[in-house]
């Protein structure tokens, strides 16, 4: 991967997502070389080079055409996004993400989408949904049900396709940028048209607006209430804090120069549909049949279609090959007709999922025993399972009579039952039993293993 087209970043490597994810299971490996000159060199990339800059740079570069285009760097400890624009000499900071002072969200989700789209354009080694979307998922927060429907799906899929992660590190990781729950919402400036993330905390105990139309705005407020806000489960989705320069009060924001790269990328698409042999009718006919029903055989058919009547293209083909995920070759479909982005996704992928939900639980070992089971094989029996993970201990507690307690903290994912039936497992296979104790919508339920 060193070719002058694609990012050297080491996608391959299972440790570098759990480094940027900050999995303290992964094993620690310093990556980004954070250098300001080499940040500097890669506008090389979008003045024709491809979605990357000069060799040997930890970089990914979102080519939208036209020399504009999206920048993410790894740095030492920090992810940073910046934008590669014509009419700067340097590249526009758009966010970064850290362990201390995140402000990662710079992208609408629908933004990331279409240069997504532009970037396996330019490159079919930049597969759209793939490695290119789950590292700029970091800086696209999905915030809404309309763009959850497509935004998830793809999501899931981008990690599925990463080599080497578990079942834990697949379902998390994806869940990250699902922020519907939070409280983020995205709104326009009425003077500029710009559009921001921005928090909304609204009344616990207000079921409905002040002005009473009941879509649970407040009078004068352009946000719609928190989904959610009802759901028993609430407290266990997944959330986040806004962190943004994105905003009317941050003046150096380049709004404008973002909103032209978005569109340089949506001209990018929209050329795939005016392709002559796009246009063709057994083309087109072939593309609405595959977006009907998605079957190997109709996607076959659309292949051999765009193939018989002079597609050449690399990223239109290695996305209808046999391999390529039906996500993927629903992606170029859409491009290939020139419709909406994720209508063909949506009706087959159907509703927005829920949120992830994490219940936290704890493990305690009875007071006369010591050493109870291992938590490398608890923590690895739960991710390869894709139910929860270790999250802290062994902690060992001195009781008053003398006896020693241990207590190790879960998460457990989604359905809890499921990790606690693999709980139970590992505490059988070490001949012991041990109880645990789940907080679940606001209260504590305890079982005894095995």
């Amino acid at each position: 991967m060193t070719d002058g087209s694609l990012s050297p970043l080491p996608y391959d490597d299972p440790d570098f997502w759990g480094f940027w994810y900050f999995d303290e299971f992964c094993e620690y490996k310093e990556y980004g070389s954070g250098s300001a000159e080499a940040f500097d060199e890669s506008r090389g990339a979008a003045e024709g080079a491809g979605p990357r800059g000069g060799a040997g740079d930890d970089r990914v570069v979102y080519d939208a055409g036209g020399g504009r285009a999206v920048l993410v760097e790894a740095g030492p400890f920090e992810l940073t996004l910046g934008l590669l624009d014509p009419g700067s000499a340097e590249p526009l900071q758009l966010g970064w993400d850290d362990q201390a002072h995140p402000t990662p969200y710079g992208l609408h989700w629908r933004e990331a989408d279409v240069l997504c789209r532009a970037a396996a354009l330019a490159d079919p080694r930049a597969a759209y949904p793939g490695p290119h979307l789950a590292l700029l998922s970091r800086f696209a927060p999905v915030c809404d049900e309309a763009d959850a429907a497509t935004a998830l799906p793809l999501l899931r899929e981008a990690f599925a396709g990463l080599p080497g992660l578990d079942a834990y590190q697949r379902l998390v990781y994806a869940s990250l940028a699902d922020l519907r729950a939070s409280g983020i919402r995205w709104v326009r400036d009425e003077d500029t048209g710009h559009r921001y993330p921005d928090e909304w905390f609204p009344d616990e105990d207000e079921d409905e607006d002040e002005s009473g139309d009941g879509d649970g705005r407040r009078a004068g407020e352009a946000v719609v209430g928190l989904p959610y806000a009802h759901d028993p489960d609430r407290e266990h989705f997944p959330s986040g804090s806004l962190g943004s320069l994105r905003s009317p009060e941050y003046p150096d924001f380049p709004f404008d120069a973002l909103a032209a790269t978005v569109e340089q990328a949506r001209l990018r698409c929209a050329e795939t549909a005016r392709q002559p042999w796009a246009a063709a009718e057994a083309v087109r006919a072939a593309a609405h049949a595959f977006g009907r029903d998605g079957t190997a055989a109709r996607r076959a058919e659309l292949r051999a279609a765009v193939r018989d009547r002079g597609c050449t293209d690399a990223a239109v083909l290695d996305a209808l090959a046999p391999e390529a995920g039906t996500l993927r070759a629903l992606v170029m479909t859409e491009l290939l007709l020139g419709v909406e982005p994720g209508v063909l996704l949506r009706a087959h992928t159907g509703p927005a999922p829920r949120p992830l939900r994490g219940y936290g639980a704890r493990l305690v070992l009875p007071a006369q025993q010591r050493g109870g089971p291992p938590l490398a094989a608890l923590n690895e029996r739960l991710r390869r399972a894709g139910s929860g993970g270790v999250t802290h201990g062994p902690a060992r507690y001195h009781l008053p009579d003398g006896t020693w307690r241990e207590e190790i903290d879960l998460r457990l994912l989604d359905d809890w039952r499921t990790g606690i039936e693999q709980a139970r497992a590992v505490v059988r296979e070490c001949g012991t039993h041990a109880e645990v104790t789940v907080r679940r919508r606001g209260e504590a339920l305890t079982l005894h293993l095995p």
